[in-house]
């Protein structure tokens, strides 16, 4: 058999070139740093491992509004217009859910600053959403 001769240009193998172009943009080659930056490096991968699960955790807990109780803002961010939030506030102040003072620093903030001045618009299922959707 006769000697076989490899092309030096990668071009000539582009299913290598491609396995060593990922190389270099996935991994920290951790050979060419001093140990203790190694192990520096290891424990942020770690805590933010950690991290990322404890966040996904909390925020898929199909329970997390489970007992909340929608307080005046709550109602009023569901509001299309002004009216409906001064219907809301009014409702609430008759029921004894809102005191006097609370309803004319709701009126004043809703004449003062506008309806979204007490957040943006929750849409119906917003609680729903955020359990599912998080």
């Amino acid at each position: 058999m006769g000697e076989v001769i490899l092309s030096e240009n990668l071009d000539d193998y582009p299913t290598l070139k491609k396995e060593i172009e990922e190389k270099k943009t996935k991994s920290i080659g951790l050979s060419y740093v001093d140990e203790d930056e190694a192990k520096r490096i290891e424990a942020g991968i770690i805590r933010q491992e950690e991290m990322d699960e404890e966040e996904m955790k909390s925020k898929a807990d199909p329970y997390r509004f489970a007992g909340y109780d929608p307080n005046a803002i709550d109602f009023i961010r569901r509001c299309d217009t002004k009216e409906e939030a001064h219907e809301i506030i009014d409702f609430l102040e008759k029921k004894g859910e809102l005191s006097a003072e609370q309803a004319k620093k709701l009126r004043d903030q809703l004449e003062k600053k506008g309806l979204r001045s007490f957040g943006e618009k929750k849409e119906e299922g917003f609680y729903f959403h955020q359990s599912i959707d998080a």
